[in-house]
């Protein structure tokens, strides 16, 4: 049996494209043979107190359907994090979806006082149980209460997973609570951290896993989203853990080949965008000399590459922008290795480049799209990128579109 923690960012409120990200983690998740896959701590709404009566909803709420769908036709059990209404107010919970079963609930039973004003704790344990595998969950702060861990091992779990939303703090308690109490017991744990801004403070992620023997077997780094697959009867771990990170010089082969196969493949479909002057491989290390290219890694392999500064085109200034702050950001050669396009990658690297401009206070961002590339054009179109105008670069017989968004 194979349990797998995911790592992830989620957005404040935005409950569906949360769950078209969960979506897509849950369908790597299933390529690695995963049986059993959780979130962290609110995971579909993010950790938002103040927005949780607003937010909270029923386990039998219809937009749930796509993950009772993934669990039927493969076989795995998801569990995602969301505010449910009961009785008595709102509960901090784990919705559980199982194969061809009904949908389950477990509710965080000790809550911080932080959680009071806005929470109602749960009232009984929730179990899973897969191939004679008997499975505890519990939610953020009671993980770290002993008292929580003990009740579910005096019901016999095997195996204890932690779903939380916990800072730099947080996490360093956590590290030496799990090791201590999964030594101590016998038990492995797993837990499942979200990264990025969440109520007011930020999450770190470091998901990972212990042994039996209090062991880090694995564990995910602090910025970026990824899996960690653990194999129960071999003890065996794995990450797949894609990240976006600045390019090296000693990547350059390996993005200058990139580069050319990506050109290769647009000429195939008849479009002529790039030259064999455009981009050369001494425009790619200078890039990297003023660290500028940012790359993405799945593990080890790099998917593609994205240029991100405040450098324009001297052709830009023709056009009529409709921002002109000093502090404007720039789009340039975004790239994805053929084999893996179509694959949501292009927009990986769009979303990390805006985050970027957000968190580096620019007013927006600028970029240019070669016209006859239709697909490229509607996909930054779909992103809320506004045409101001077009110009015109040597030896493409089209124009390219010049493209604007602002950073809000």
């Amino acid at each position: 049996m194979k349990i797998c923690v995911a790592q992830i960012k989620s957005l404040k409120g935005n409950i569906q494209e949360n769950i078209k990200n969960h979506i897509e983690i849950i369908e790597r998740a299933i390529k690695l043979g995963a049986n059993l896959i959780i979130f962290p701590e609110l995971s579909i709404t993010s950790y938002e107190p103040s927005l949780a009566k607003e937010l909270a909803t029923n386990k039998e709420d219809t937009i749930f359907n796509p993950f009772q769908k993934l669990s039927n036709n493969n076989n795995i059990t998801i569990g995602i994090g969301m505010p449910i209404n009961s009785d008595d107010g709102v509960n901090i919970s784990m919705l559980i979806f199982q194969p061809n079963k009904e949908r389950i609930t477990y509710s965080k039973q000790i809550l911080h006082s932080d959680e009071l004003p806005y929470f109602t704790s749960g009232t009984k344990q929730t179990y899973i149980n897969i191939e004679e595998n008997k499975i505890a969950v519990g939610i953020c702060y009671e993980t770290l209460q002993k008292e929580h861990f003990l009740k579910t091992q005096q019901k016999g779990a095997d195996i204890y997973i932690a779903s939380v939303a916990k800072s730099k703090k947080g996490i360093e308690r956590a590290y030496k609570h799990f090791s201590g109490i999964s030594n101590e017991f016998q038990t492995p744990i797993l837990m499942s951290n979200s990264i990025g801004f969440c109520d007011n403070f930020l999450t770190v992620g470091k998901s990972a896993v212990w042994n039996k023997k209090g062991q880090l077997m694995a564990q995910l780094d602090t910025k970026n989203e990824g899996l960690i697959i653990y194999d129960i009867e071999t003890e065996m771990v794995k990450t797949d853990q894609q990240r976006i990170e600045k390019g090296q010089l000693s990547d350059l082969d390996k993005l200058f080949q990139i580069y050319l196969e990506a050109k290769t493949e647009l000429e195939r479909i008849g479009i002529y965008q790039w030259t064999n002057n455009y981009p050369t491989k001494s425009i790619i290390e200078e890039d990297l000399k003023k660290e500028v290219l940012f790359i993405l890694k799945d593990n080890k392999e790099i998917i593609g590459a994205i240029n991100i500064s405040e450098e324009q085109e001297t052709e830009y200034q023709t056009i009529n922008w409709k921002f002109n702050s000093s502090k404007i950001l720039v789009i340039h050669r975004l790239v994805v290795v053929p084999k893996h396009q179509r694959k949501g990658y292009a927009k990986k690297m769009m979303d990390f480049a805006e985050n970027f401009g957000k968190e580096n206070y620019y007013t927006s961002i600028r970029l240019d799209a070669y016209s006859s590339n239709n697909k490229v054009v509607e996909f930054y179109k779909n992103r809320n990128y506004h045409l101001r105008g077009s110009v015109s670069f040597p030896e493409r017989k089209h124009p390219f579109y010049c493209m604007e968004k602002e950073i809000k």
